[in-house]
């Protein structure tokens, strides 16, 4: 059952929903003589509550969202097709397509709400779109913009919420134990550190992209007697316990300073060059 708590969210999504799916006909999607998904591709932002019923009804899972500083969450891309991950090749579309909670942004094209000058729409691949009914793309038009307003409330909130997140990625703080930061960075080596990333409940680990020298600057502070540090630093296996410490302490003194600066990263990714280059370690 969706959830309750949020009954004028829901009634503005699922009414957008029928709006749409009535007021706009044209050619078969799903039929991969005429398409493969292509207009799947794109980002698309929602909120929490929108992702948390798709992870209810079983569409998805909490590594699907990712962190946006548009809404709470965008929708993660397969790496494999390239497209949203709710695309289905089974069914060659999308997998929510007729849930009535699909995202409204995925509805806009390629018809978009009104056709006053009657010109023939076309998506990429094909023509033949129409809008059957004005009224009610209009009102869904109007649907949207409180959608919106909706989910940028939400999404202040998620910020604020950033500060329970740090703290339920640091064991010595949080009474829950399923996270623990300190713990996942003393299983990294420290040259496979990019940074650090704002997930669904907690903080976790940016992988660097290759290797990153970035981690040995904490090092040359706290470790200088290291074996690694002179001149094998990329063949250190691992984090060790002392810099795993100080790196959870200064992301605690820091994270919530620097975005109040900078603002929130679009993908939530914090890496370590920005973070040290805000914030000098002393």
């Amino acid at each position: 059952m969706i959830d309750q708590n949020n009954k004028y969210f829901w009634q503005v999504v699922t009414q957008f929903n029928r709006y749409m799916k009535s007021a706009i006909e044209g050619p078969n999607c799903i039929d991969p003589h005429i398409c493969k998904g292509d207009c799947c591709s794109i980002k698309i932002d929602v909120p929490k509550v929108l992702a948390k019923e798709y992870i209810r009804r079983g569409y998805a899972e909490i590594n699907d969202f990712i962190r946006s500083n548009t809404f709470s969450f965008q929708l993660r891309f397969s790496g494999k097709t390239g497209k949203c991950f709710l695309f289905d090749k089974e069914i060659n579309g999308c997998s929510i397509h007729n849930s009535g909670i699909k995202p409204p942004q995925c509805w806009i094209y390629p018809t978009g709400f009104s056709n006053p000058e009657k010109k023939e729409i076309k998506c990429k691949k094909v023509s033949g779109w129409k809008i059957k009914y004005p009224k009610k793309a209009i009102k869904a038009e109007e649907l949207l913009q409180t959608f919106i307003l909706l989910c940028k409330i939400e999404a202040k909130k998620e910020l604020k919420f950033i500060k329970k997140r740090l703290n339920n990625s640091d064991n010595t703080i949080s009474q829950n134990k399923l996270f623990s930061l300190e713990e996942d960075l003393r299983r990294i080596a420290p040259s496979r550190l990019g940074g650090f990333k704002d997930l669904w409940e907690h903080i976790g680990l940016l992988p660097a992209e290759g290797f990153s020298l970035q981690t040995k600057k904490i090092c040359l502070l706290y470790k200088k007697n290291c074996k690694y540090l002179v001149d094998n630093f990329i063949n250190c296996p691992k984090i060790c316990e002392t810099i795993a410490t100080k790196l959870v302490d200064f992301l605690q003194q820091n994270l919530l300073l620097y975005i109040k600066k900078n603002d929130s990263d679009i993908n939530g990714e914090y890496p370590l060059y920005k973070l040290f280059t805000f914030k000098k370690m002393t």
